[in-house]
């Protein structure tokens, strides 16, 4: 059904929901997506509607603009549905329930991103390829191969139960669909990535079967819904690298401390070292940036030469965001600030560089968590960027670098996490295997440094190897830093690992 000429309180009303927004709003705060955390709600308002189904269930498309006590205001692609009190649906899926004490009849409120009703209709909207009209906007479903999309079962969802910023799920035996919450003004960094590097032949991500585009006024379109060809037989990263520590951690235990030539030794003699993944790793995360500095000319993917006030500006940023953490009236951060001047020396050495090398589009929030392992290789999951970044900051030219940073500190985590994960950190067991996540941490760093080196070859994507190296380390320093107050806002337990990380830095 149609909602053109239809507005928003008249749909709200029609269906008994009007003055459900205050509910919205508490539901928002409390999700991962909202990046609400530490936030304090003063608005929240539905400011466009669609009907889809007038039939129980009740569905409808919403746009749920949140304005927050900070004057910001973000706006929430949250579909609801609406079924009797005591439906089977609110045992099955309790977390997608929205209470709605103020409700005037009783009914069961609910993120119909959680209602397989939905998701249903989703995939046949993008298989028939339709238009939705909305009280104030259009949703444009689209479909390259709708053969493919109606491939296998559908049968289930299995919503994927992770920290993120959307709600992803796998449908049946064949889709992986991804459904965004925060509906941004701007081009979009997921879309334009993927739209690219498939151009450009780049075969390491999950082919896009469909997408759904909510478009108003002059505003860029921006997508609500991407679906995924489902990978099979596939592990994440972040697993495969702690099932390698988990075996590398119980071994330790039995040899004890060591030295650092015998903690080496045992990660590569037990093949705990993930090295060859490591490797494999790199090569891809090269082609990916060999793809992207190919960007067509006179394009917003075009690449750019690295220039001095590009370092400058880098520089000078790296400064200000290690002094901004450093204001924080934190204990924790003494440390830090002992160092502060050491940290700053490896920021400055940016500046007087010579340059070389492009700035390039970038993945900009790259880590083990966002591959996954298929038989036939590494797969890129994701490319919306940090989700805290503006679309405007994460379609920002950068150095290929910094992803490589990324990739490089989340080694790292991972030895540390492995650590936490088995014993408190203030153990002597946890003494005892610091040492040897480190040296994991290091052999798969140095492997995946030289496979991404040697992927890009003679390619003029990279300053000369001197410059390539202090830049990198420089996005290495700015990174922990960003972690050190990452964790201190949101696990404190952890700020250690970054911590940990940034004083060895500077102390080698």
């Amino acid at each position: 059904m149609s909602a053109a000429n239809r507005s928003v309180i008249d749909i709200l009303r029609e269906h008994r929901l009007d003055g459900c927004e205050r509910a919205l709003g508490a539901y928002i705060a409390r999700q991962r997506w909202g990046g609400a955390r530490g936030r304090t709600i003063a608005a929240t308002r539905i400011v466009d509607a669609a009907v889809i189904s007038d039939r129980s269930p009740v569905l409808l498309h919403t746009l749920t603009a949140v304005t927050f006590t900070d004057g910001g205001t973000t706006r929430y692609a949250l579909p609801l549905g609406v079924r009797p009190v005591g439906d089977p649906l609110t045992e099955r899926v309790p977390e997608f329930m929205i209470p709605w004490p103020e409700a005037p009849d009783p009914v069961a409120l609910y993120d119909a991103v959680g209602d397989s009703a939905y998701i249903e209709w989703l995939l046949d909207a993008i298989r028939d390829q339709r238009v939705l009209e909305s009280s104030n906007a259009t949703l444009r479903f689209s479909c390259p191969d709708p053969q493919a999309l109606g491939t296998g079962s559908l049968s289930s969802v299995r919503h994927l139960r992770v920290e993120q910023s959307n709600t992803s799920m796998e449908v049946g035996d064949a889709i992986f669909l991804k459904h965004l919450r925060r509906v941004e003004t701007g081009p979009s960094q997921e879309v334009e990535m993927s739209d690219a590097l498939q151009a450009a032949g780049f075969t390491h991500l999950a082919r896009m079967l469909g997408r759904v585009l909510w478009e108003s006024g002059d505003e860029p379109p921006s997508p609500l819904v991407l679906v995924q060809r489902f990978l099979h037989n596939s592990t994440e990263g972040w697993a495969l690298a702690l099932t390698s520590l988990r075996d590398l951690y119980a071994n330790a235990e039995s040899v004890g401390p060591g030295d650092p030539a015998e903690r080496r030794a045992l990660v590569d003699d037990q093949d705990a070292a993930f090295l060859a993944e490591s490797m494999r790793l790199g090569k891809v995360i090269a082609e990916m940036h060999l793809a992207l500095a190919a960007g067509a000319p006179g394009t917003d993917m075009a690449p750019a030469p690295l220039t001095e006030a590009s370092l400058n500006a880098w520089a000078n940023s790296m400064t200000r965001e290690l002094d901004q953490l450093l204001a924080r009236d934190e204990p924790s951060l003494d440390p830090v600030r002992d160092v502060r001047k050491a940290v700053v020396h490896r920021f400055d050495q940016l500046r007087g560089l010579s340059p070389g090398g492009l700035l390039t589009r970038i993945h900009g929030d790259l880590h083990l968590g966002q591959l996954l392992r298929i038989d036939t290789g590494w797969v890129i999951l994701d490319f919306e960027g940090e989700p805290d970044r503006t679309p405007a900051e994460r379609r920002e030219l950068s150095s290929p670098l910094r992803d490589v940073a990324a990739m490089l500190r989340s080694f790292d985590y991972a030895a540390a996490a492995a650590i936490v994960e088995r014993t408190p950190p203030d153990s002597a067991e946890a003494d005892l295997l610091h040492g040897y996540g480190e040296a994991w941490a290091d052999a798969n760093r140095d492997a995946f440094w030289s496979a991404y080196l040697e992927t890009i070859g003679s390619e003029p994507v990279l300053p000369g190897p001197g410059p390539s190296l202090v830049l990198r380390r420089a996005f290495e320093a700015q990174k922990a830093v960003y972690e050190i107050g990452y964790e201190l806002g949101h696990r404190p337990s952890w700020v250690p690992i970054p911590l940990r990380f940034l004083l060895r830095g500077v102390n080698s």
